[in-house]
């Protein structure tokens, strides 16, 4: 029971509490959305894939419908119509088959070993994408006529004459061996090799975009038709996306101010240069200026533009880390208020980290367990609880970190009278990020009433 109920008041008056908090019900102060709660709810938006957009499911669809298109076209339209449909006519009837199993491994990807079938699917389908470009490529380099470029349109008429360009084929196998990888778990590899066929893809489309101002005859590992290089680069990225939380990706998908950093600058360092590069092929081709005097303004055009891209995200991401600062100094007032209403309750209170190790114990639990507070806190929590009481105590503080029912338990512990069992409320404590960041413990009985009149508690963040 409090011994001074006014200290609640006392509290409110001195502001102790930043802007952004409130008093629960007991007097505990807790931000105004609890963080606890906050997690859960991501876990299952997380877990229910109806209602968050997938990226690579939707560039799988992307795939499957370029595919589908550019061979509909080649089965039924006349060679001289197709001539004039870019997504038809630059879409060789062997890479357009690659695109439509790439974008069923894509949609299957997330269904990965729901079932046994549906596992079989998603292998028959990404060994079948890194086949064709084997054999496609083995068709081009060894001319072993295996004609397989006759596979789906027996006469592709004089509209793309010839077999698939290897480029196409180099980036088909490779996206099959980065699908098989990704089967195998090996997050890296599958993501090295999509970043190779994005990188191929990409320097093909800006090849082909430079040329059409200043026409030149580009090497045979850049020839590929545009659509089919910009398929191939939206199919490479869907694979890298498909497993974002792991290897080269966790950085760009973190919520970490590193993560951010990257997000900012990676367009920037990608569209500047190309930009720039158009620009300078196009005053050389105006007659401005010539190579020599273009390809300076072009690297110190490119500089000025990056460094003064890096000065703003950094003024960005400084009014970020201000915003976090404040904010964890917010919740490190509310830690400090909990901790001395917590010095005027007659129960025992007391927390610990994950670890186990004591952070706090009160007057009270110092009365109860008959230890002073400076030992208590080079102690681990179980040494306060009695060896029956162990287990349970580890799945009761586990049922927490998963956000089960928050409900007193009963515990044995090692008081000053010897092993007793009391009741124990346990309280999950998370810091500013809403990361778990430890517990705290209250011995009941908080107030004379039932168990089931005890205060609710929310989940209360504390900085670490």
């Amino acid at each position: 029971m409090y011994r001074d109920l006014n200290v609640l008041d006392h509290t409110r008056d001195q502001g102790v509490l930043e802007r952004g908090h409130h008093f629960s019900p007991a007097g505990v102060p807790a931000l105004i959305r609890p963080p606890g709660e906050l997690q859960i709810k991501r876990r299952r938006e997380q877990q229910m894939p109806g209602k968050t957009f997938d990226v690579s499911r939707s560039i799988g669809l992307i795939g499957i419908i370029a595919g589908l298109t550019a061979l509909c076209g080649w089965s039924v339209l006349p060679g001289f119509v197709i001539r004039h449909l870019w997504l038809v006519s630059q879409v060789h009837p062997n890479a357009a088959l690659g695109f439509i199993l790439v974008g069923f491994s894509l949609r299957l990807a997330r269904f990965d070993g729901a079932t046994p079938w549906v596992h079989a699917a998603c292998k028959l389908f990404r060994i079948s994408v890194g086949l064709l470009g084997l054999l496609s490529l083995a068709n081009i380099w060894l001319r072993l006529n295996l004609d397989i470029d006759k596979f789906i349109v027996r006469d592709p008429s004089s509209v793309m004459p010839g077999s698939m360009p290897p480029a196409a084929a180099l980036c088909l196998y490779m996206l099959g061996c980065a699908l098989v990888l990704l089967s195998a778990r090996r997050s890296l590899l599958c993501q090295t090799l999509s970043l190779a066929v994005t990188t191929i893809a990409m320097a093909t489309l800006v090849a082909s975009s430079y040329a059409l101002l200043a026409p030149q005859v580009l090497p045979a590992f850049l020839t590929m038709p545009a659509i089919t290089a910009l398929v191939l680069l939206i199919l490479s990225l869907g694979v890298m996306n498909s497993n974002a939380n792991h290897g080269l990706m966790t950085v760009m998908t973190s919520d970490s101010v590193g993560g951010a950093m990257a997000r900012r600058l990676l367009p920037a360092s990608l569209l500047i240069p190309i930009a720039l590069g158009f620009l300078r092929l196009k005053g050389q081709d105006a007659g401005w200026f010539g190579p020599a005097l273009g390809l300076m303004l072009h690297v110190v055009a490119t500089m000025l533009l990056l460094a003064l891209f890096t000065w703003w995200n950094a003024v960005a991401l400084d009014r970020i880390a201000r915003e976090n600062g404040r904010f964890e100094r917010a919740v490190q007032d509310a830690r400090t208020a909990l901790l001395k209403i917590l010095d005027h309750v007659d129960n025992a209170a007391f927390a610990h980290d994950l670890q186990g190790n004591v952070t706090y114990f009160n007057t009270a639990a110092e009365r109860l367990f008959g230890i002073p507070a400076v030992e208590a806190l080079r102690q681990n929590i179980y040494a306060l609880i009695a060896p029956q009481s162990t287990a349970t105590a580890r799945e009761i503080l586990s049922c927490e970190m998963i956000g089960g029912e928050r409900r007193p338990e009963p515990l044995i512990l090692r008081t000053s009278v010897g092993e007793r069992e009391c009741t124990v409320w346990n309280l999950i404590m998370c810091d500013y990020n809403c990361n778990p960041a430890g517990f705290v413990s209250l011995v009941l009985p908080f107030f004379p009433a039932t168990a089931s009149k005890a205060p609710s508690f929310e989940c209360v963040p504390v900085a670490v």
